[in-house]
């Protein structure tokens, strides 16, 4: 177990420290010199477990009591489940005691411990009086369990009443989640003559073994839009002190590390993982409690375990939130964080230098668009009352699918945490990467269904659409996989039927009279013999017919995909459309792409027909412009 420090500057965190361990926490020659504290200090406790019987270390954290010094305290807190407040007797509570009070309440300590030093230069009635104020206050700010204890670092009077008191609650300490993959908030990099790279920080997570490989995420690198990790092996370990072959959540933990890696592209603040994230994180959705008043769009500081940003804050519900009132947000970073869905966010304001709240993050991939939608809302509010890791991914696959790598990146969970959610629930099904329920399934389905009944009513002249443009029209922004897997379902239960690559509904069917069908017959073979887009009136004339009852046939042959109308009574056959596209992709297999002059070379055209004929591949999905020439889009589609 970790326990960090809190309190005034020269309330006497370090001498407590060294009281309790042994150790002098402050570890740098300026800090020994002046007496203060600057930089994060750290002190181990041995002790003998009553619940295991065995000898254990508790770890402590020594932070700043400084006010210039509030980032690397923030930083010591940021990766600790408890702490211990000192005041001092002789002072009582002064403006950093509150501010670190604050910051202890807004990340949720499970704990927290209060004492009362410099008791050799108090009186027991100064005591009892100092200790009544305090806890009035810890109520006030939500303490209910706090402990208070009186002690003095220079006699050791009530030193060993607190060291009991923090071995039972080391020995009630909940178990580490063993669902949970290892993770590391970086706090310290050195060279150790003869062994090399060391890194030191709090293990939050899961557990590492000597031999092992970790992804290092350097926040420098994910400035500079660099997601891929680097690769480091643990050599050796050292955790709460001493050295060990294997770490655990919640310690203390120095790794020395080999790898391509340079002690120099190490910061405060960067990561080892297991499963490092493939995804740049610069837009989160969050549960944010107020600790002052906020406005939309305000300025903030964003503080993380180790590490900081800054950022702007966006609220969802209302224009400003209150003091103790809590609501849906979306926090814009300034530069990217390593983060995961649960992770406690404090949020400062940068200019008034105050805390103006906490956050849980509840979504890392928010949409562009619909922020505010009631859906939505409705969506965050029930994600955001969710704890239990099974129940945050059974929740998320309900009503979206899920990809399994985002599933483990954003929740740095065992991969067994998915196959058992698999293996206990059949409504599940996995399409490649991707998890989704039946429900959801079923509700594509009918979507696509009800989709193409209403294109078969408005477009009457077509049969049907290309594969890739009905992605588009259904399913966009949705695993490709599962469209594919839906398609490829729906024509195998003959509810949609794929004629020359056009896809409809299979009720969707034509047929033409004897005598429609020998009119065909003279259209086909006019129109192959000279193979070039007609219009209906000079096919009307070339063939002694009504050109109104022609242009009806038309629409007819169209529906059936026999010809395709480029432009309104305009036609080419199929063959010439399969021709044509044959041609087009030959020439953007070797070029990439298409411009209309070299269009018409390929058709033999003229401009204004050669112009009507590409955006008629625009249309249906087989190219897409891009300025004044054309890429391959569907190459699927006018397959022979």
């Amino acid at each position: 177990m970790i326990i960090a420090t809190a309190g005034h500057v020269d309330h006497g965190k370090t001498k407590l420290l060294h009281a309790l361990t042994g150790i002098n926490a402050d570890r740098l020659p300026e800090e020994q010199q002046r007496g203060l504290t600057i930089d994060l200090g750290y002190a181990f406790m041995a002790y003998h477990s009553e619940k295991s019987n065995q000898q254990q270390r508790l770890g402590f954290i020594d932070v700043p009591g400084h006010e210039k010094f509030l980032s690397n305290m923030l930083a010591g807190v940021g990766t600790a489940h408890h702490a211990m407040l000192i005041v001092a007797g002789d002072e009582g509570m002064m403006p950093q005691s509150y501010e670190h009070l604050t910051i202890l309440r807004l990340l949720a300590m499970d704990s927290l411990t209060v004492v009362i030093t410099k008791s050799d230069l108090t009186s027991v009635e100064q005591q009892q009086q100092l200790e009544a104020t305090l806890s009035q206050l810890l109520f006030q700010y939500g303490f209910t369990q706090a402990t208070i204890f009186h002690c003095s670092a220079h006699n050791n009077d009530g030193i060993n009443a607190l060291k009991q008191h923090l071995i039972e609650l080391a020995d009630n300490e909940q178990q580490h989640d063993n669902t949970l993959n290892f993770k590391l908030a970086i706090d310290r990099a050195f060279h150790v003559k003869g062994s090399g790279l060391v890194v030191t920080g709090t293990a939050l997570n899961g557990q590492i073994n000597v031999g092992d490989s970790l992804c290092l995420v350097s926040h420098n690198q994910l400035k500079k839009g660099r997601s891929q990790p680097q690769i480091v092996r643990i050599k050796s370990i050292h955790a709460q002190g001493q050295a060990t072959e294997s770490a655990t959540a919640n310690q203390r933990v120095a790794l020395n590390i080999s790898g391509d890696i340079d002690k120099a592209n190490l910061n405060r603040g960067d990561w080892l993982l297991h499963t490092a994230p493939t995804t740049i994180i610069k837009r989160i959705t969050v549960k944010l409690t107020a600790n002052h008043l906020i406005k939309h769009w305000q300025n903030i500081q964003v503080f993380h375990a180790a590490t900081h940003t800054t950022g702007r804050i966006a609220l969802l519900e209302d224009k400003q939130l209150a003091l103790g009132e809590t609501a849906l947000a979306e926090i814009t970073l300034d530069t990217p964080l390593c983060l995961t869905e649960q992770d406690r966010l404090l949020l400062r304001d940068p200019a008034q230098k105050i805390n103006l709240g906490s956050a849980i993050v509840i979504d890392l991939l928010p949409p562009n668009r619909g922020k505010r939608t009631s859906q939505r809302l409705d969506y965050l509010n029930q994600r955001a009352s969710l704890n239990s890791l099974n129940d945050i991914i059974a929740f998320k696959l309900q009503h979206a699918p899920q990809s399994r790598q985002q599933l483990l990146e954003q929740h740095q969970c065992h991969t067994e945490v998915i196959s058992q959610l698999l293996a206990s629930n059949t409504a599940i099904e996995q399409y490649g990467d991707y998890l989704c329920f039946d429900s959801y399934l079923q509700a594509l389905q009918q979507h696509i269904i009800a989709t193409l009944e209403q294109y078969h009513q408005q477009a009457q002249d077509t049969l049907g659409v290309g594969k890739d443009r009905l992605y588009r029209m259904t399913a966009l922004n949705q695993p490709q996989v599962i469209f594919n897997a839906i398609i490829n379902q729906l024509l195998n239960q003959q509810l949609l039927a794929n004629t020359r690559g056009w896809l409809h509904l299979a009720a969707h069917q034509l047929q033409l009279t004897q005598p429609e069908l020998q009119c065909w017959h003279q259209i086909e073979q006019l129109m192959t013999t000279d193979p070039q887009p007609w219009w209906i009136r000079d096919l009307a004339s070339a063939m002694g017919e009504n050109e109104e009852s022609l242009r009806k046939l038309g629409y007819k042959l169209a529906q059936l995909s026999y010809v395709a109308a480029i432009v309104k009574d305009r036609y080419v056959t199929h063959q010439y459309l399969v021709k044509m596209a044959t041609e087009v992709r030959q020439h953007t297999a070797q070029y990439q792409k298409l411009e209309t002059a070299e269009f018409r070379n390929i058709s033999q055209l003229g401009r204004k027909v050669a112009i009507q004929l590409l955006e008629y591949f625009d249309k249906i999905g087989f190219t897409k412009r891009k300025f004044n020439y054309r890429e391959l889009k569907d190459q699927d589609l006018l397959q022979d």
